[in-house]
């Protein structure tokens, strides 16, 4: 008893202390890929992890971003979202935040055009929303419901209690309930057959002779019971795949369950969301192409005070040349994405963290190497501004020159009259 005890104590140690091991790390992990949208309260736009958005918050939708709950735009400027994963359609659908009379006949529609529904990821275009649903409330939790089953994805219960992990079971797991399954039939058999025999050769208890029979059977049959089941099966695939689990560490491959490591063996190809899983979901501007010459951009990240941009031929220092400061200055009043700095509630440091689209964020950070101030847009007013498309492959602006005879020191002249 005290053997099989001590068994299963270091069984159930080693699985945890690996197991927990794997959760610190991913823990970590997703605290790095945390997603997070920016929502207007208290009259300003904040930062805010998903889970925390509640019914009635005032989500700010841009391109590139993932609707995070269902709403309905209260703002929308040639906003398209991509609804494949709700409807199958793969073209995206144009979304407006005007409310359209139902026609006499005309079928409801499955997704308003006046709102965006959770999961879904805005392809052009930026609006804000009032939140409507969350969670399990929303179109896909629905969808998500509909596929658990009737039991709302509650867990099973067998013999009246016990959870039901057979959908979950590894093809390992399956294999040792068999081998454990069919060792017990034949230990079960083979008891009773020893004890009949010993029964009707009435075998006696020697230290005993006067105690019947089948009482002195009952504790051999027990016995060859007890030694008949392999207690030092399970030690042995633990230490086994704690073994194959270490060895995947030390190749960057976090195994958060142990028998995950025997069926990631049988895996042949395994599909990943590359975005904020193989990478951290930021993009960088590594070079760039302005009057006809090749430019390097060094650095990483979002800091603006690291790095220089530089001639990629002859390696000369590049921030002041006209056609860089041009080019840039150009993009940047393209953008309406914001560069600044924001404190770590957890850690107290203070880093770079740009506001907006993903995809403006290098440009606007590439702007600040070269010594643009962070309101350089706000010195040229925007007049017009045609959004992102897809088909157009472009974003157009219109801005204000009235008053300016260049476009900024130290680059061309305008002609005399100049207003756009």
């Amino acid at each position: 008893g005290k053997a099989i005890f001590i068994i299963v104590g270091i069984n159930a140690g080693i699985a945890a202390w690996t197991e927990h091991k794997a959760g610190d790390a991913l823990e970590a992990l997703s605290k790095m890929t945390q997603a997070s949208i920016y929502v207007v309260r208290d009259g300003k736009e904040v930062k805010v992890d998903v889970p925390d958005i509640v019914k009635g918050d005032l989500v700010v939708l841009g391109t590139g971003d993932v609707v995070p709950a269902d709403l309905r735009l209260v703002e929308a400027e040639d906003i398209k979202v991509a609804e494949m994963a709700l409807t199958g359609e793969p073209d995206d659908v144009a979304k407006t935040w005007k409310m359209k009379p139902k026609k006499e006949g005309e079928p409801e529609k499955l997704t308003p055009e006046n709102c965006c529904f959770s999961g879904c990821s805005v392809t052009n275009g930026k609006g804000k929303g009032i939140v409507i649903a969350t969670g399990m409330g929303t179109r896909i939790g629905r969808i998500a419901q509909l596929i658990a089953g009737d039991n709302g994805g509650k867990q099973k219960k067998k013999c009246g209690c016990l959870p039901d992990m057979s959908a979950n079971a590894t093809p390992l797991q399956n294999s040792l309930e068999k081998l454990g399954g069919r060792i017990g039939i034949m230990a079960i058999g083979v008891c009773v057959v020893i004890f009949i025999i010993g029964v009707a050769m009435d075998r006696t208890d020697p230290s005993n002779p006067d105690s019947p029979a089948w009482l002195y059977m009952i504790l051999i049959a027990v016995t060859l019971a007890v030694a008949a089941i392999p207690e030092g099966i399970p030690l042995c695939v633990t230490i086994s795949l704690s073994i194959g689990c270490k060895d995947m560490v030390s190749k960057n491959v976090l195994v958060r369950k142990l028998a995950a490591v025997e069926t990631l063996g049988s895996a042949s190809v395994i599909c990943s969301d590359k975005t904020g899983t193989l990478t951290e979901g930021k993009m960088t501007m590594v070079n760039m192409y302005a009057g006809g010459v090749d430019y390097t951009v060094e650095g990483k990240g979002f800091d603006p005070t690291v790095g220089k941009i530089k001639n990629a031929k002859t390696g000369a220092e590049a921030t002041q040349e006209l056609s860089v400061k041009s080019a840039l200055l150009s993009a940047v009043l393209c953008c309406n994405t914001t560069l600044s700095k924001v404190k770590d509630p957890e850690t107290g440091e203070e880093k770079w963290e740009p506001k907006g689209n993903s995809s403006e964020a290098p440009i606007i950070v590439a702007a600040r190497k070269i010594g643009f101030s962070e309101d350089v847009a706000k010195e040229y007013p925007r007049e017009l501004e045609i959004p992102f498309s897809s088909s157009r492959k472009m974003m157009l602006t219109v801005a204000s020159m009235a008053g300016r005879s260049e476009l900024c020191p130290g680059v061309m002249s305008f002609p005399a009259g100049t207003k756009h």
